[in-house]
């Protein structure tokens, strides 16, 4: 194989390969130009690639950031504490209350990832509008007013270590009063590439006069809605601002100011480069966003409940020296956020990662991962060396070594990429070099395997008839697995049946009767084909299938039964198709047999077939001419049932078949134990509590859950089967040793 595969790929021209890499090269050139729209439409693909290996690469590599000398902890305004405090947004007065007690805690800064925009209302205004109130209890209580000034309450508190968050946004309203910026811009200046965002909404200014500081909580998430970089600062009008992180790591620090590492880019434009507060250094893209550098998974930091704060119940000393991050991972509250490593991310740990890194970031010891300066000509160096090697070297190899180089290659690069992210905390984009290396690889690959998959398609159009495609592809890779000698081994089998053929037949012409027939049996065997299975006879109206042959399925017995499932369910849809269409309703029965069976090409001279033979063929058989007895769609043997306990079974009785001696427990499958709502399982497990007590002979118990079961369920025959044995059961002669079996006298 090999051999024919190489001699049908000489000839592949090298300068296809190498056209791909000019190609390349060109489309890295223009995607980092500044024709915005062109650059966008060529680099977005690339984009999306590279963030979904940077999302990956984030979760293989992210390593637990050990606690770092100044602990972050998060007070979660969550479900509890809503729960014991009430709803959100609580009373100012209520705020204060916790403020104080993160103080009287000992946590050395604290931060809202919460606003305050909308003054709230004093009880005594409420009061005094009362025109009915006479004038000395409304001295009095205009004398009181003060006391009801939450808002002032709250801005009493605030002065001393809290910092106040904000949000900037672009819809139109502008709310609350913003803090002083931190770096003054020229009204001319437009050359900044700092994100700007027109409007804001701040937090009332009795609070603004008051607090420590203020720094923005707004988060800008990638394209498709991640948050994989923050900004730590914005541009307002002619303003810079400060992010919540960024302030407060300032203010713990205790710096004066914040320092900007700037340079000149592309068409004259001010980029920055990092971000500088006392000796820590962030590297920041040209936005003066910077990577988040997630510490892991949710709370990775610890969380404390505010309503414990509030209640003094926490132990001594947890918030000791602590910085604190005030927000909220309530559901209803809509503070989560998607990020590399999960979605329902709690967006104040966003900032608290940010905060953590930054002051965990101290020279030689960077905790941010960044995109270098020499990146894009880094890249465009590699790409072109990539190019080049593959081109040249891959259509002079034979098809193993060309697979091995360029597989060997790709590793290379991705390992290269994840060990710089280790090692040296670089960003580095992988999608353009891996679509290089794939593409070429993939040019040369494709010509050695044109010829080869032309006959394979043959093959797979001549016996898909019978086997699913997948296993035609299989045998033709592995003809050595396949078997067609007589053989015994453990299968499961499965029998359908549509039911009343009889008089549907009657009722149609032949041609019509033809149609139906096809139009049933086209989409019924896909169902099987998707599932493994292997379609032995079509008979009249009914269609035998079984699992684990010519090729192995350990799984057989779980596949038939999803089989089983999904051809109930697309029966369902034919038969509003078939009324739809002038044909009369469908309704089919299905048996599934587990057990040793006789399989190969049996026949004779004239006419062979691949099929199965035995007992346990034979017992399938009769489960499906059961199921309308027992009002069931489908009846599964126990050695099928013993063999798939994925699913939710339902216990239909325990029989004896016409031509057998020895009893069988047949169960009714009924979904997926995975699918199964609560209220459907606490269906089926009433109704094999019933069985039980209906084998243990305890009549009165198992008829008051039946009982139970058809009230809700009027239509079930089981319950109705059961309730009439019952009726006769009670009253009679037991004979010593009644186990409750049921003998079938007819198939």
């Amino acid at each position: 194989m090999w051999e024919t595969l190489r001699n049908s790929m000489r000839g592949v021209p090298a300068w296809l390969g190498l056209g791909i890499v000019i190609l390349i090269l060109v489309l890295d050139v223009i995607s980092l130009s500044e024709d915005s729209r062109v650059a966008g439409r060529i680099a977005r693909p690339l984009e999306r690639l590279d963030t979904l290996l940077y999302d990956l690469r984030f979760q293989l590599l992210t390593t637990t950031r050990p606690e770092g000398r100044v602990p972050v902890i998060v007070v979660d305004i969550d479900e509890q504490s809503i729960k014991r405090e009430g709803r959100w947004p609580w009373s100012r007065d209520k705020v204060a209350t916790l403020v104080k007690a993160l103080e009287k805690e000992g946590a050395s800064l604290i931060g809202f990832d919460v606003l305050f925009s909308e003054a709230e209302s004093n009880a005594a205004d409420q009061v005094l509008a009362d025109p009915t109130l006479s004038p000395a209890a409304r001295a009095e209580i205009a004398a009181r007013r003060s006391r009801f000034d939450h808002d002032a309450s709250l801005a009493s508190v605030v002065a001393s270590r809290t910092v106040l968050g904000y949000m900037f946004h672009a819809d139109g309203v502008q709310v609350g009063k913003l803090p002083q910026p931190f770096l003054m811009l020229d009204p001319q200046d437009n050359a900044w590439r700092v994100i700007s965002l027109p409007d804001y909404t701040g937090n009332l200014p009795v609070l603004m006069a008051k607090a420590l500081s203020s720094g923005f909580f707004t988060t800008l998430p990638d394209r498709d809605g991640v948050i994989r970089r923050s900004p730590l600062i914005l541009r307002h009008q002619d303003a810079l601002y400060t992010s919540l992180a960024l302030e407060m790591a300032r203010v713990y620090l205790d710096a004066p100011f914040i320092k900007l590492q700037t340079a000149s880019c592309r068409r004259g434009m001010t980029c920055i480069e990092s971000i500088q507060i006392a000796d820590r250094i962030i590297r920041t893209d040209e936005n003066g966003r910077a990577l988040v550098p997630y510490k892991g998974r949710r709370e990775s930091f610890t969380y404390v409940p505010a309503s414990r704060v509030m209640r003094g119940e926490l132990p001594a000393g947890t918030l000791k020296g602590a910085i604190v991050l005030v927000g909220t991972s309530a559901l209803g509250l809509a503070d989560l956020r998607t990020t590399p490593l999960e979605t329902l991310y709690p967006g104040v740990e966003v900032h608290a990662n940010l905060v953590d890194a930054i002051l965990q970031s101290t020279p030689g010891n960077q905790q941010f991962v960044y995109r270098p300066d020499w990146e894009p000509g880094a890249t465009f160096v590699l790409l072109l060396v990539s190019g080049l090697l593959l081109a040249l070297l891959l259509p002079r190899l034979e098809p193993g070594y060309m697979i091995m180089v360029s597989g060997g290659w790709l590793l290379v690069l991705v390992l290269g990429n994840f060990a710089l992210w280790k090692a040296a905390r670089f960003d580095l984009p992988l999608a353009a070099l891996l679509l290089m290396a794939s593409t070429i690889a993939l040019f040369n690959i494709v010509f050695g395997f044109l010829r080869a998959s032309h006959q394979k398609r043959e093959i797979k159009t001549m016996f898909g008839q019978y086997v699913p495609p997948a296993h035609v592809e299989q045998m033709l890779a592995h003809p050595e697995s396949v078997s067609l000698e007589g053989e015994s081994r453990e299968m499961t089998v499965l029998f359908s049946d549509i039911r009343s053929f009889t008089s549907i037949s009657e009722g149609l012409s032949a041609q019509a009767l033809k149609q139906m027939l096809n139009r049933f049996f086209t989409p019924i065997t896909q169902v099987i084909f998707d599932n493994n299975g292997t379609i032995d006879k079509y008979v009249g109206d009914m269609v035998m299938a079984f699992w684990n042959a010519p090729l192995e399925d350990r799984r057989h017995a779980h596949n038939a039964i999803v089989t089983a499932l999904a051809m109930q369910k697309r029966t369902d849809d034919l038969r509003q198709e078939f009324v739809a269409s002038g044909f009369p309703e469908v309704n089919i029965g299905i048996g599934i047999n587990t057990g040793m069976m006789n399989v190969g090409d049996m026949g004779s001279e004239f006419r062979r077939a691949y099929t199965v033979l035995g007992d346990a063929v034979n017992l399938g058989s009769r489960l499906e001419s059961l199921t309308k007895f027992y009002g069931v769609r489908i009846l599964v043997g126990e050695s099928t049932h013993a063999q798939a306990p994925e699913f939710l079974y339902r216990r239909v009785d325990r029989i004896i078949v016409k031509g057998k001696s020895e009893p069988v427990m047949v169960y009714e499958p009924i979904c997926l134990l995975s699918e199964a709502s609560t209220s459907r399982k606490e269906r089926v497990a009433r109704y094999n509590e019933a069985i039980g007590y209906y084998h243990a002979q305890q009549w009165s118990a198992a008829e008051d859950i039946l009982q139970e079961l058809l009230a809700q369920d009027p239509e079930r025959k089981l319950y109705r089967m059961y309730i009439d044995r019952i009726a006769t059961l009670r009253n009679a002669d037991m004979t010593v040793g009644w186990s409750g079996v049921f003998e079938h006298v007819s198939k």
